[in-house]
């Protein structure tokens, strides 16, 4: 694909295609938490992408990613990180978010009267999108690739590494290690590919990096 595409890091309501609007606006207090908002926004943004080349359902991919998250609501903030990144353990907190955010999103999807034939695939996925590997549909595949091509973004790369606390290097050093494993499809895999390249070019040369300051010995 031409990657002449551009990623808004600004959430506007407005900015949301109308027939998913209120899904995303009902959604919207449920994600207060963990930069849920403006990640939501972006992995929208990236699903946008992908169901230009790969086949699924936009009334059931776009649904399951704006509320892919809405679960961590009910997880205290204190113990989020260690649910998820790099040194997330948790794996019963982070099943947790998905079982609550598909009960979330049944409530949220029920309210707003969207059909009900659709509403069981999107908690489908919604309940294992971040603790099953393997797509169960071509819908999960594109949720799953849009969740992790936010941590490729540029706003994302930059938010994991502060609450990581690693630098943008050791940041860009894991992302790779994880393209093979995290990417379903071929248009997710060419997205991720495109961002890394994008995002070492971000990373100072050794010339460019503050030099550290003198150490005097006593």
């Amino acid at each position: 694909m031409a990657l002449t595409y551009s990623i808004d890091e600004i959430f506007e309501l407005q900015k949301i295609e109308t027939p998913f609007r209120g899904i995303f606006e009902s959604a919207i207090p449920f994600l207060n938490t963990r930069h849920n908002l403006v990640h939501t926004f972006i992995v929208y943004q990236y699903a946008l992408l992908l169901l230009e080349r790969e086949p699924g359902s936009r009334e059931v991919a776009l649904p399951a990613c704006i509320l892919h998250d809405v679960g961590w609501s009910t997880i205290p903030e204190d113990k989020q990180l260690t649910a998820f990144g790099p040194n997330g353990k948790d794996t019963v907190l982070r099943k947790k978010h998905e079982v609550e955010g598909a009960a979330i999103a049944n409530q949220i999807l029920r309210k707003l009267g969207y059909d009900k034939s659709l509403i069981p695939d999107i908690l489908k996925i919604i309940d294992g999108h971040d603790t099953t590997r393997e797509a169960r549909s071509s819908e999960d595949a594109i949720t799953k690739d849009s969740d992790k091509l936010f941590r490729l973004s540029a706003l994302g790369y930059r938010i994991d590494a502060e609450r990581f606390q690693e630098d943008l290097e050791n940041r860009a050093r894991y992302l790779r290690e994880k393209m093979d494993v995290w990417f379903l499809t071929r248009t997710g895999k060419e997205l991720a590919r495109h961002e890394l390249e994008m995002r070492a070019r971000e990373i100072p040369s050794p010339q460019d990096r503050p030099s550290p300051l003198p150490l005097h010995l006593a």
